[in-house]
């Protein structure tokens, strides 16, 4: 670091101990819209800070395998504080921690804005957002709208001998005797989705749909995963549904959709389905994760037979992953099928797929979709 910069920085780091300046610090956008930014930690115990982060990286690499040494910072001067520059698009919303050691990795204390911890399932991370960003509108506070109804099952298998959790949501004024579209997330947080639904039909930015929420029994974490059972997706959970809530439900069009590590499940499930009486005609794949290997992308886009239509979403800072999502991209349009790519200035986390899910759906269900 230059003289003349750490001097600007020790004046900078004298604000943000007096509390009159939070961090990180961001500077003016340039002609492009990007802008600086400048990440400052402490030094503790003698322990050098590094930024793991969206833009500097997690450490975590393609191959699964991970770098302790990334977002390494430079000291200011002769101070107890280090610094690291970033060039970040506008409108992003960025996360990031402070390291200090292999599994020490710690909120930043001088800003106060958080990710959204339930979300993260507990595991807060320190964010940023540059000029321009602006909250999804369906996750932000809005005025009271009717309520869908949702309830919990567990419906047995026949094909596979497995037990599945299956949460169903209903919308607001559900009738048996009508036809509705029909969403099956690969994914049990319903306590999250169902009310972005209720917001979305509420808007009309979506008609009112049926969705279904499933998991295996067996399988604790929020996604579908290797337990997913194509056979019961297409064939048996239509079928138990259309019993119990009415012969209406997904006789419009109906999508599978699966995030992170089940995208893969989703993309499976959707392409299998061609030869069912049920077959999905859409496909969600929100971040997809690297599950989906290169050959695998390879050989969808010379299967061909396009008749889907697939909404990935992607995070321009998931840098272990957006090759996949634009390899599915490429490939499911080589393929024929219709493709809506949405790519947003974020990375990968659950936040990131939770704010931008009315976008998939809205591809997916609303007008023209």
């Amino acid at each position: 670091m230059t003289p003349a910069g750490a001097v600007s920085l020790e004046a900078a780091i004298a604000d943000v101990e007096a509390g009159r300046q939070a961090t990180p610090l961001i500077a003016a956008p340039t002609a492009t819209g990007d802008a600086t930014v400048t990440f400052l930690a402490r030094r503790i115990d003698g322990r050098v800070p590094r930024v793991v982060s969206d833009v500097t990286g997690w450490g975590e690499h393609v191959d699964g395998t991970f770098d302790f040494g990334v977002g390494v910072m430079a000291r200011v001067g002769q101070t107890e504080w280090y610094a690291l520059q970033a060039t970040v698009a506008p409108r992003a919303r960025i996360e990031y921690q402070i390291a200090y050691a292999p599994g020490d990795y710690r909120l930043d204390p001088h800003n106060p804005r958080q990710s959204d911890g339930p979300r993260r399932k507990g595991a807060r991370a320190s964010e940023f957002v540059m000029p321009g960003y602006t909250p999804p509108p369906d996750l932000a506070d809005t005025p009271t709208v009717p309520h869908g109804r949702t309830t919990s099952a567990i419906v047995e298998s026949r094909s596979d001998g497995g037990s599945w959790r299956v949460v169903t949501y209903l919308p607001p004024d559900y009738r048996a005797e009508r036809t509705y579209p029909l969403a099956v997330f690969l994914d049990l947080r319903a306590d999250l989705l169902a009310p972005i639904l209720d917001r979305m039909i509420a808007r009309r930015a979506i008609p009112p749909i049926v969705a279904a929420f499933v998991g295996p029994v067996a399988f604790t974490g929020g996604h579908a995963a290797e337990s997913t059972t194509r056979t019961f997706l297409v064939d048996e959970l239509p079928a138990w549904m259309g019993a119990r809530d009415g012969p209406g439900v997904g006789v419009g069009p109906r999508a599978i959709l699966g995030i992170s590590f089940g995208a893969k499940d989703a993309l499976d499930v959707a392409l299998a389905s061609a030869e069912s009486s049920h077959p999905f005609n859409g496909m969600g794949l929100l971040i997809p994760g690297r599950r989906i290997d290169r050959a695998a992308i390879d050989a969808l886009a010379r299967r061909g037979g396009g008749r889907l239509h697939a909404t990935i979403l992607a995070g321009r800072y998931d840098q272990a992953n957006i090759a996949t999502a634009r390899g599915l991209r490429e490939a499911l349009t080589t393929a024929g099928h219709r493709v809506d790519y949405i790519e947003v200035p974020e990375g990968h986390s659950a936040v990131t797929w939770s704010d931008h899910v009315p976008e998939v759906l809205a591809s997916l269900f609303g007008h023209g979709g």
